[in-house]
């Protein structure tokens, strides 16, 4: 086990230094300056260079963002002045974590439920309702259906807030409905798919024949058994909503990381953009991580892969 969860680990680091290289090397390549002030001169530039370490060969600024970043240090934003970038994602973070992990939890609470169901009315009315619902749940983006919920639920009805955060949990509600969807649709098919296929093995059929009621039969059987796969959701599940979240938070204004991606991309704010992508990234990592290791305890077929 200890092998098994070094060699993932090992993985996971060869792939954050692709990552931050990769994005290193893109920063360089786009056009324009983060300098939007007409009034700077040449001077002045060439000051802000030295002073932000842009003045220097590229492969110096790569090495330099490197040994920097491996002591914490993500540098110092062009937008925000004396700024540090580990700071304003410091502070923004656990309003995106509180976010993803509600959607999370919703979406696959609904999931296990909504799939369960579909599998027990196996092709009639109630399967074909729940199929249509979670194809467009996986199909619309979760930034459409932001808009949609805000337009029904924030304009029209008036239910609930359409914008802030902290100031009450009903401004959580509408963001966390929006990035809920996706993950509710992908564990309702997924959940249905093995939940079909465990109601037809051998040991239901056996429980079934020795006179097991039938909502025993799904409760300690079926039910608990289609469970373990869904470990391996978890991981696809947060990836859509971190990538979901970037947009569903600057719709609804909520000051996480996201929103924070958003507003630096128009100032070429290029240290937090780089910033974010990696927290980003090590967040999808990290979870991908705890997701094999958990299915790797619950199967040891893995492992021995």
């Amino acid at each position: 086990m200890a092998r098994y969860i070094l060699k993932r680990a090992l993985i996971l680091i060869i792939t954050m230094w692709i990552v931050v290289t990769a994005t290193f090397f893109l920063m360089q390549i786009l056009p324009g300056t983060p300098y939007n002030n007409p009034k700077l001169t040449q001077s002045a530039i060439e000051q802000l260079n030295a002073t932000y370490g842009l003045d220097k060969p590229v492969m110096v600024q790569y090495w330099d963002y490197l040994v920097n970043l491996l002591h914490g240090d993500m540098g110092t934003s062009f937008q925000y002045q004396n700024q540090s970038v580990s700071t304003l994602i410091g502070q923004r973070l656990p309003i995106s974590a509180q976010l993803g992990f509600q959607a999370l939890v919703v979406g696959v609470l609904l999931g296990l439920w909504f799939g369960a169901v579909s599998a027990r009315h196996q092709n009639k009315k109630l399967d074909g309702f729940l199929g249509i619902i979670s194809t467009l749940g996986i199909s619309t983006p979760s930034f459409i259906l932001a808009i949609v919920l805000l337009f029904i639920f924030g304009y029209q009805l008036d239910w609930l807030p359409i914008s802030g955060w902290g100031d009450s949990f009903s401004q959580t509600i509408l963001p966390t409905l929006a990035l809920a969807v996706t993950p509710m649709a992908i564990t309702t098919r997924f959940v249905r798919s093995e939940m079909i296929e465990v109601l037809h093995s051998d040991y239901i059929q056996l429980a079934r024949a020795k006179g097991i009621g039938e909502d025993q039969v799904i409760q300690k059987h079926a039910y608990r058994n289609s469970m373990i796969p869904i470990l391996t959701l978890i991981g696809p599940l947060t990836a859509g909503l971190l990538t979901g979240s970037t947009l569903v938070e600057n719709i609804f204004s909520i000051p996480g990381i996201g929103q924070q991606f958003v507003s630096s991309i128009p100032t070429k704010d290029y240290p937090v953009i780089m910033g974010t992508t990696i927290v980003y990234a090590l967040m999808l990592m990290v979870m991908i991580l705890i997701t094999d290791i958990l299915t790797a305890i619950v199967d040891p077929r893995v492992r021995l892969q």
